[in-house]
Order: C-alpha cells, then structure tokens, then sequence
C-alpha cells in the first residue's frame, strides 16, 4: 500500500498537507456559491489561508512539547481566524472550525485536551443557534465540526506514530543486541563453561592414572575427545544461536560426568516424550545444574529424576555436600541462568538446601498445539498487535464510523420513508463496514470494490441526490485496493460520475462542485486513515527486520570473538589427547607429558570460558564500539571509526561515554553519517549530520549533564557542539 522507500514523515506531511488543503478549498468555494465576493471574500480567504498555515504546523510539528505561551497565542490566533469571520460570511464561516478542534487535541496535554475540544464544537453549536439556524442544522454543524477535528487529530497523530516509530529504529535494533549479548553470556557459561570444566575433570583423571593404569587412562582419554569435538561444536551453537538438545542424551553425559568424579548416581527419568523446545531447555538446565553440582560441592551422591505432574514436566537434582552458603542460593550466574532458562519456557525453578542436601528444581508445561480457524487467528493477530497498531487502528475505526453516522444524519435532512432509510443504513454499513475491514489488515481486495460500489449507487434508486460522503468511501478503497495509475483513473471517475449524477438531477452548478470536491475530499481521508495505519504496520515490521540484521552482525563478532579465544585452544586440545591416546598403552610417560600440555590448555580454556563470558556482563569499550557500529549501520547510519586501545582504568568509564553518545545520536537526530574516534591516552569524540535546525542550541541534555558529572568526578571532561547541522561531543578522561 506504501512505500518504505518514501520517508514515514514526508508521506504524512503530504497526505495532512493535501487533506487540509481540499477542506479549506472545498469552505471557499462554499461562501463563493452563496455569492460572497469583493473584500469580504478576500477577507475570508485571508482567514483560511492563516488557519491553514497554522493547521499545517500543529499537524506536523511536536506542538505539544512547545512551551505553553507559545501553545496558547497560536492556538489564539486559530481560533481568531476560525470565529472572526462568522461576522461577515454568516453560517458557512464554520465548515472549517475543525481544524481547531483538532488543534486542541494536538497540543493540549492531559484530560483539558478532551475539554477544549469538546468546545469548539459547542462553541459552533452556540454560534449557529444565535444566527438562527434550524436546530437540525445546528446539530449537523456542531457534529461536523467534532468529526473533522477527530480527523485532523487521527491523521495528525497517526503521522506522529509513524515517526516516533521510524525514529526508534536504532534503539529498537540495540535492544536486539542487548539481548543477544545477554543470550551469549548465557550460553558462554552454560554450554562451553560445562565442557571445559569437563574436560578439565577428565584429563586430570587420566593423568592421575598414569602409569599405573594405562588402560583406564585411555579411556577416559576417549570421553575427552568426545567433549573436546562438542566443545567445538558448542562454540558455532553459541555464536549462531540455539539448536535442538536432548534430555536423554545429555542426561547420559551428565551421569558419565558424575562417575568420572567418582559419585554414586541414580537416574530416573519419565517415558513421557518431550516437544523440541522443552526437550533442549530442560536439556540445557540439567547440564547447567550438573555443572553446579561439579563446582560448587564436595558431593558423593547425586540424583536426576523427572516426573509429570498434570501438564508439567518436572526435573530434579539433588546431591550431597553442598559447597554455597544458603545465603547465596539466589546469587551466581549459573542459578541466575537457571532461572532465566525456566521462566522463559513459562516455568518455575526453586532451590532447597539443608544441612546435608541440595536440592534444584524446574518445572516447565508441556506446550500443546492449539489449532486456529483462519477468522479466529486474524482477529487474534489484530487484537496481539502492538499498542501503536492498536492506537492507529482505534482512530481510523472511529473516524471510519464518523463519516458513516454523517452520510445517515444527510440523508436524514432529506425526510427520506422509513423503509428507503433502511435500505439506506444497510447500505452505509456496508461501506463503513467494508472500509473498517480493510483499514484493519483483512484482505478483501477482490470483494471490497464490488461491494462499495453496489452499496454507493444503489441508493441513488430512491433518494434524489448524489452525497458526496457516499463516492468518497468508494474511491478511497479505488486508491487502497488498486495500484499505480489505474487507482488514480479509478478515483477521478468516482468524482466523475458523482458530477455527472448531480447534473442529471439538475443540481446547481456550486452544488455540483461541492458535492465533487466532497467525494474526492472523503476519498483522501479514507486513503490518508488507510495508508498511515498501513505505514505503521509496515515500519513496525521494518523496525524487526534492523533489529534481525543488527543481531546477525553482533553474531558474526560473537562468533570472530570466541574462535579467537577458544577456536584455537579446543583444536590444540583434541590435537595434544589424541597424540596421548595413540601413546596409549606403549609409552606411557610420553603421554602423561601430553596430558600435563593438555591440562595446561583446558585451564587456560576455563579463564578465557570466564572472560569471554564477564565481556558480556561488564562494559567494555572494544564490545561496546562493535555494538555501536551494528546499530548505527542497522539504522542506516554510516559509520567511520578510528580507534585505539583504552587502558583498563577508563575502559568501562570510556564504554558508557560512547553508548550515551550513540543514543544522543539515534535519538536527536536523523544521522546518515558518524565518526567515531579515540586517540591516547583517553579522549574520545563523537561526530554526527542530521542534527535539525530546529533543534535548542548548545546545550547537553539530561543524560549528558549526567556524564559530564560522572566524568567531573574523575578529573574528566564533557564538551558539545552543533554548527551547520553537525553535532560533536568530546570527551577527555585523564
């Protein structure tokens, strides 16, 4: 329905622009029909041209935010220029006090927007009364004026939507990182942290076998090969996401484990079969726990069981001699991992420990599939949706049935019988009906046009005028269900006929043009709700597809980062134990020598296991500008970056200076380029386009008022500058 390779804020500047515009051209013409001309035609036209311009810029502006005596003189001048002219031009001065209806709502915080608005239209109500309207009339002029600012509003609003969620993309795509970072130090402690200890705990086994028991050596030596590949494999898991685990299989490795370090082990396991995703978390769990009971105490029994228990699978294991103060049951990475593994599968873990026992709980459902009928799982996908689809989706339902209710209290005024009225109605429900439908996401692009078409002209059986707020539903949906320029032709020809019906029905020529203008006026509105709800829909998917493309780029340093650290030491691991297995039995002490290489490597294997994983858990200025770099080019920023390497002491200080710096960036300005540059000892600079003019000179914000404090304390310095569109923050740490 709309481009992405149109910018959110220029399509909903145009369609607002374009809307405003036909209203106050649609008024003009009105007061020209009722044969105003000379000055006071002028004078009006003056009027409505300065509430346009004010309009535009409460419409496309963060009015809201400006300060209030500025709100309240352009908001004075609107309302001067919509009710002045009520002193010459008569009733029809008020076809465009909707503007300042909406107004109200656009920059009026709080409940005293809802208030304001709701008096302009009894304000219009007042108005007509005093002039002598008919009450039917003043009714019509008061709703009228209600409905167009609840337009305004909507379409204004669903304009700020957009943007604001446009404008979100890179922090959308660094909460993707985040969590990927997260997931990382996770699966870091839990999956590579497990084997290594592993291997560890085996290849000192083997060599404390050695010489005596050659044979037994080797075979331990075999288990090592074994967890040395899985370790390999484990380093590609960690770096390009989950894969499927077994319960069973890893249960047998546990109790191998557990053997190898001398325990007494008892295995229980249910026969129940597990779906994919319960089987690999409580495969992952177990492994964790295992890993627990190997660190963290001097245990000689051990116990893994699972049992049902109505639709929840439950794991447990206990062990002896535990080794972690009761006050530290809900501290440590591996119990936080834990616990984060079971709540993300919908479940709960618990720790137990007395005296002599420690006990580790997880209970998680066994998810069942639920089987959709496609009308249920549509509205269960409109109703899901998140809070700016719902907002818009909201606004555009409530103006859809707006213009409904208007095309009704028309043809009311033509005093139709009670069983055309029916007919009537059956048929504006039909439109609203079908129009709210396509505004919502249903696809009835081979039925919508048929069936407005039928339900905009067959009232024209019974009722003598053609209403232009009928056509105009009609060609909307020509604009929202066709495309290129076969929509555009399609929409003319609605106008077109409407035209042409109202000269047979030997309408007056002013007549024939408002009603024209109204149906092409109603098919911009209809398009404008459609399009902008369609363009929030569409950005929220394009904000998870940077999100998607800013967590495969942190993959891809993941998995740089861990072949670097651990890549090599697990290759010279299985290279050294396969050495010492084929020495095995012959040559004893050659082997025993390579088992003593060996256990060297595998500790070092478990400091690098430890580092890799506190990278991701404390700031660091090296992760921290590769996180940057994927999120400013997620975010289609180009990124230049000159770096040199920080010293331990401002390391982390110098990583939270650079994420406030992206922020600022990503938050304040619509970037396309950024330079990023650090030069000893400590001085870090940050340099940015896009900056608006618009923007309050020179000064940092909140958060950057906090750095520079935080960078005070330590003898440190903040600087920041804007000229010609450009930002620069500098900072100099001692």
């Amino acid at each position: 329905m709309v481009s992405l390779g149109m910018r959110p804020g220029t399509m909903a500047r145009a369609v607002i622009g374009v809307v405003l515009f036909a209203y106050t051209f649609n008024a003009l013409m009105f007061v020209w029909g009722e044969d105003l001309r000379g000055p006071p035609l002028a004078a009006f036209a003056a009027c409505l041209l300065t509430g346009l311009g004010l309009q535009l810029v409460h419409s496309t502006r963060d009015v809201l935010f400006w300060s209030p005596p500025k709100k309240a003189l352009s908001l004075m001048a609107q309302a001067a220029v919509m009710f002045a002219p009520f002193a010459w031009v008569g009733p029809q001065a008020g076809s465009v006090a909707g503007f300042l209806a909406g107004s109200m709502l656009l920059a009026v915080p709080g409940p005293l927007r809802w208030a304001l608005y709701a008096a302009v239209p009894a304000a219009i109500f007042a108005v007509l009364t005093v002039l002598g309207m008919a009450p039917l009339d003043v009714v019509y002029g008061a709703y009228f004026t209600a409905l167009t600012g609840l337009m305004v509003y909507g379409l204004s609003s669903l304009a700020s939507l957009a943007q604001t969620v446009h404008a979100a993309r890179g922090e959308l795509a660094g909460v993707a990182v985040a969590q990927e970072r997260l997931r990382v130090a996770r699966d870091v402690h839990d999956l590579l942290g497990y084997n290594v200890s592993a291997l560890t705990l085996k290849s000192e086994l083997a060599y404390r076998l050695l010489p005596g028991a050659a044979d037994r050596a080797r075979r331990e030596l075999r288990d090592v090969l074994t967890l040395s590949r899985q370790a390999l494999g484990d380093v590609r898991v960690v770096a390009g996401g989950s894969r499927p685990m077994s319960l069973a299989a890893e249960v047998r490795s546990a109790e191998s484990m557990l053997i190898a370090a001398d325990m007494d082990v008892e295995i229980a396991l249910s026969p129940c079969p597990l779906p994919e995703e319960v089987d690999t978390v409580l495969a992952i769990v177990l492994r964790e726990a295992v890993t627990n009971v190997l660190r963290h105490s001097k245990a000689q029994h051990c116990l893994v069981e699972t049992a049902l228990a109505g639709d929840r699978i439950v794991l447990r294991v206990v062990n002896d001699g535990p080794d972690l103060p009761a006050e530290d049951l809900d501290g440590g990475a591996g119990l936080d991992n834990l616990s984060a593994r079971v709540e993300a599968a919908g479940g709960t873990s618990t720790t137990v420990q007395d005296d002599e026992w420690f006990t580790f709980t997880a209970e998680v459902p066994i998810a069942q599939p639920v089987v959709e009928d496609p009308v249920t799982r549509t509205f269960a996908q409109i109703t899901a949706q998140p809070w700016h689809l719902r907002v818009a989706r909201t606004i555009a339902v409530v103006v859809l049935l707006g213009y409904g209710v208007l095309m009704v209290v028309n043809v009311l005024a033509q005093g139709p019988g009670s069983l055309g009225l029916l007919e009537f109605a059956l048929c504006v429900a039909v439109l609203v009906g079908v129009q709210i439908a396509l505004a919502l996401g249903f696809h009835l692009r081979g039925f919508a046009l048929p069936a407005q078409a039928v339900a905009t002209y067959l009232p024209l059986l019974w009722i003598g005028d053609p209403w232009g707020s009928m056509g105009g539903f009609l060609a909307g949906t020509a604009l929202i269900v066709l495309s290129g320029a076969w929509r555009w032709c399609c929409y003319a020809a609605v106008g077109v006929s409407v035209a042409a019906l109202s000269v047979l029905n030997g309408d007056a020529g002013e007549w024939t043009v408002y009603l024209t203008l109204s149906t092409l006026l109603t098919g911009l509105v209809v398009y404008g709700i459609s399009s902008l709800t369609g363009l929030v829909a569409q950005v929220d998917q394009a904000r998870d597809d940077l999100a998607r493309g800013a967590v495969t780029r942190e993959r891809l340093r993941v998995a740089r980062e861990l072949h670097d650290l651990l890549g090599n030491d697990l290759a010279d691991m299985t290279v050294k134990s396969e050495r010492a297995y084929r020495l095995l039995p012959g040559s004893v002490d050659r082997a025993r020598a390579e088992l003593a290489e060996v256990l060297d490597v595998a500790r070092r294997a478990v400091a690098d296991v430890r580092s890799v994983a506190s990278g991701y858990r404390h700031m660091s200025f090296t992760a921290e500008l590769d996180s940057a770099r994927a999120t400013m080019t997620a975010a289609g920023v180009c990124v230049q970056v000159r770096s040199g390497e920080p010293s331990g002491e401002v390391d982390a200080l110098l990583a939270v200076v650079l994420r406030e710096a992206v922020t600022n960036v990503l938050r304040h300005s619509a970037a396309t380029r950024c330079e990023i540059v650090l030069t000893p000892p400590a001085t870090l600079t940050v340099w940015n386009d896009g900056v608006p003019a618009s923007a309050p000179p020179g000064e940092p914000g909140t958060a950057l008022d906090d750095l520079a404090e935080r960078l005070k304390s330590v003898g440190g310095s903040l600087k920041c500058e804007r000229d010609s569109g450009a930002f620069l923050l500098k900072v100099d740490i001692p």
